[in-house]
Order: structure tokens, then C-alpha cells, then sequence
């Protein structure tokens, strides 16, 4: 009896866990291979006078004596610095990640790093970046969910954690008479404050997110339906949103 509760329990935890692997930012390492070539062009263009011989001769005083050449001189090392420190960063936090991260029903593991569910906070979702963001009592992690294999699932077992624990907080924050602050929202017992303007219960028809593209940039809002209109909120600006989304969500259900 004793060896088969081992089993099962052995059983259970393994279901619960969820190892994730790290995957290679292939977009990273095409703009990291830009990066280095602009910064050699810039540095055959600047080193060409000294006698440092980095490209052809000609082919260097053609480009400084065309109509561009003036340009590369001026903005080449700040397009390097940009495409390598900003566009290539995903190569280099992939490079520092551990190889396996590891998600259970007590918390998430990655190397030496060790977040119990029950410490986080605050969690954002950047959907344009596809990252989640976890304030917790150890201070912040900003998870990139494309670097690792399974990144839906791991999105929704994240989710589904934090929120679950931070919803059963807030229902116990609003109870009492709390107030709660959702970045430009606040939820109290009798509905929700913007602007120090009150929607109550009975005003709210609606909540719901949905997607929008404004040339060219993804992102997602939190559209709230109050006393007939519609208000929209940047979900990356609202802290906590999941938990909002969660909590009005099964009170206008209720």
C-alpha cells in the first residue's frame, strides 16, 4: 500500500510538471548578423583614411563619395547599437537563459532562478512582445514566452496559477471593503472607479479583450462596456488585468 501511494504520488507531481526547453531566436541572429555587418561597413568606412585596409579601397571611397556616404558616417554607429542592443537582445537573453524551465503547481524554476506562485504580486501580459511580466517578493521577471518550446502552454500555465491565487486575494480585498488598483482602474464593493468617475455594478454590461493592429503594431485591449459605451484600456498598462478580466468577468456572470 505504502509503495503504490509513492507511485501515485509520483505520478501526480510528474503530471504537474512541465519542463520547457529554450529555443534559438532565429529573427535575433539574422538582426545580430546585420548588426556586425553594418559595424564592420562603418568601421572599414572610418579606418580607410588611416590605412587600414578592412574592404576594398575603391569600393570604400565609392560609397564615402555617394550620396549616402555622409549618412553612414553620421548614423552608422547608432543603427549598430540599435540593431545589436535592441533588435539582437533576444539572441543574448537566450545565450545567459538556462536550458530547461521547469513549471509545477508550487511555482516556476529556471536554473538557479526559483518563483513560488504564492510570492508573485502582479503579472502584465505585453502582448505586442509576447511576454508575461511577474512582479513577486524577490522582484521581477520578465518572461519571453517565445523562447522556450510550448510557449502556449506555458503562457496558460502561468496564467492559470497567478491568477487563480490573486483572484482569491482580491475577492478577499473587495469583501472587505478594499480597494483594489488595477493600474488606471480601481475595484471597490460597489463597481469600478476611472478617473475618480464610479461604474457601478449595475452600469457595467460588458468586459472583454480583443485585439487590435495599428499600422503595422500588434497589441491587445481591455474594452469595458459602461452605461452604453464603450472604454478602452491598453491591457499592458492595466496591472493585474488577467485578475480583473477574471473577477468582473464572474460578477457580471453572478
Amino acid at each position: 500500500m505504502i509503495v503504490y501511494r509513492r507511485f501515485a504520488q509520483a505520478r501526480l507531481e510528474a503530471a504537474l510538471k512541465h519542463a520547457h526547453h529554450k529555443i534559438l531566436p532565429t529573427h535575433s541572429v539574422y538582426w545580430f548578423l546585420a548588426g556586425l555587418a553594418l559595424l564592420y561597413v562603418e568601421a572599414a568606412a572610418l579606418l580607410e583614411p588611416l590605412g587600414v585596409p578592412l574592404l576594398p579601397r575603391p569600393w570604400v571611397q565609392d560609397v564615402l563619395r555617394s550620396g549616402f556616404g555622409f549618412s553612414l558616417l553620421l548614423v552608422g554607429i547608432p543603427c549598430c547599437i540599435w540593431v545589436l542592443g535592441w533588435r539582437a537582445n533576444d539572441l543574448f537573453v537566450w545565450l545567459m537563459a538556462p536550458h530547461t524551465l521547469t513549471v509545477d503547481d508550487e511555482g516556476l524554476r529556471a536554473g538557479g532562478t526559483r518563483i513560488r506562485w504564492r510570492d508573485v504580486r502582479e503579472i502584465t501580459e505585453v502582448y505586442a512582445d509576447d511576454r508575461v511580466i511577474l512582479r513577486h517578493a524577490g522582484g521581477t521577471l520578465r518572461l519571453r514566452l517565445y523562447l522556450w518550446s510550448d510557449p502556449d502552454v506555458l503562457h496558460d500555465a502561468v496564467l492559470e496559477q497567478v491568477v487563480s491565487r490573486l483572484l482569491a486575494r482580491v475577492s478577499h480585498q473587495v469583501s472587505a471593503g478594499k480597494p483594489v488598483r488595477f493600474g488606471p482602474l480601481v475595484l471597490s464593493d460597489v463597481g469600478l472607479i476611472h478617473r475618480r468617475k464610479l461604474w457601478r455594478w449595475d452600469d457595467i454590461e460588458s468586459i472583454r479583450l480583443q485585439d487590435e493592429v495599428d499600422q503595422g503594431h500588434a497589441s491587445r485591449e481591455l474594452i469595458i462596456v459602461a452605461q452604453g459605451r464603450p472604454r478602452k484600456f491598453d491591457e499592458a498598462k492595466v496591472i493585474n488585468a488577467p485578475v480583473l478580466l477574471a473577477y468582473l468577468s464572474d460578477r457580471l456572470a453572478g
